[in-house]
């Protein structure tokens, strides 16, 4: 199983709302990434059940317990993504605190840095990079309940809640970048980053390492 890149959009539990997962996946659509299939047990699935098994579990506050079988827990899908191979999206909840939850969209290491992975320090591939950009930036400034936007690989770095960035405790994870809104910045120097201005009251931060 290869190694994985990760980007983790982190929700609120007061922000669900009945169509949520409806809602979202037109937006996940519009940003370029399609329905192709069910995954990790949910081939067969179409859409529409994955949806409604999706939302009805976020309703529920589910969690998967260490023993419970994965047949249980949230449906992933696989989308379909121009020259992309492989991009899953899943869901987890209480990650990364409780009442929060996350839609992770997962691509293998090597979509993104080529056929051999050395370490951290690697450069990307400016335009497959640059495609994975333009999706975060449009789920940001489309779908206002997401909170934060992050990246991380599989080894390094992990979602860090809004509240611990809003209050200097920690820097979002960002390999390479990350978006927060313009309140969470404002108590961060984030020297560490170069910053732009997205649509709704967005910050884009990119990474002076990458």
């Amino acid at each position: 199983m290869p190694a994985y890149f990760s980007v983790t959009l982190e929700f609120s539990r007061k922000n669900i709302f009945p169509d949520f997962m409806q809602n979202f996946y037109s937006v996940l659509s519009s940003a370029g990434l399609t329905f192709k299939s069910g995954y990790w047990g949910s081939e067969q699935d179409d859409l529409q059940s994955i949806l409604n098994w999706n939302q009805k579990k976020l309703e529920q506050n589910f969690k998967i317990g260490y023993s419970e079988h994965f047949s249980h827990d949230y449906k992933q899908m696989l989308f379909a993504f121009e020259d992309f191979h492989e991009i899953r999206g899943f869901w987890m909840n209480q990650y990364p605190v409780q009442d929060e939850f996350t839609f992770e969209i997962i691509i293998p290491e090597y979509e993104i840095f080529g056929d051999e992975v050395y370490s951290k320090n690697q450069a990307y591939i400016p335009e497959k990079m640059q495609k994975i950009q333009d999706i975060a930036c449009y789920l940001w400034e489309h779908f206002p309940p997401v909170m934060t936007i992050q990246t991380e690989l599989e080894i390094i770095g992990a979602c860090v809640p809004e509240q611990a960035i809003l209050s200097g405790q920690k820097l979002p994870s960002a390999y390479p970048f990350a978006i927060v809104s313009e309140e969470t910045a404002q108590n961060n120097g984030f020297v560490q980053f170069t910053k732009s201005n997205l649509g709704r009251n967005g910050i884009f931060l990119l990474s002076q390492n990458y």
